[in-house]
């Protein structure tokens, strides 16, 4: 069973074609998806030392700098603010943004072992929940 169960929380709300197609206006579903997915290769570079970048940890953990953090923090919040599935999305990926950083933080201070580890177990299951959770109510705001 998916993070919006099945998608019935959101399905059975009858949310009126006017609101979805405004939902979809606001944010990119498939483009936060791929973003979110993208970190995985983005953190997998920087552990390996494969990456240039100059990740900052206390940027990354930040939940409210992304796209989609933007969104659920303001217009996500004022569509479904009643929901339990939209608040557990959000809890996710504020997870999902403190376990990234967590790695980062683990590179940085050269325990590749704990990097490894998180990026492999506690990152992969958040951001399985993550993706889904967009994915779901990509669903649910399509057609």
């Amino acid at each position: 069973m998916g993070l919006f169960s099945g998608v019935a929380s959101l399905l059975h709300l009858n949310i009126d074609s006017e609101k979805k197609a405004r939902i979809r206006e606001e944010i990119d579903l498939p483009q936060a998806v791929q973003a979110h997915i993208n970190w995985k290769l983005r953190l997998q570079n920087y552990l390996d030392g494969r990456s240039s970048e100059q990740l900052d940890a206390m940027a990354i953990c930040r939940d409210d700098q992304c796209e989609l953090g933007r969104w659920i923090h303001s217009a996500g919040m004022d569509h479904f603010h009643g929901l339990e599935p939209f608040h557990q999305l959000r809890a996710d990926h504020a997870q999902f943004h403190y376990v990234a950083a967590n790695v980062v933080q683990n590179v940085q201070a050269q325990d590749y072992i704990a990097a490894r580890r998180i990026l492999d177990e506690e990152y992969s299951r958040i951001s399985h929940k993550v993706v889904l959770g967009i994915t779901e109510l990509h669903k649910a705001v399509s057609g």
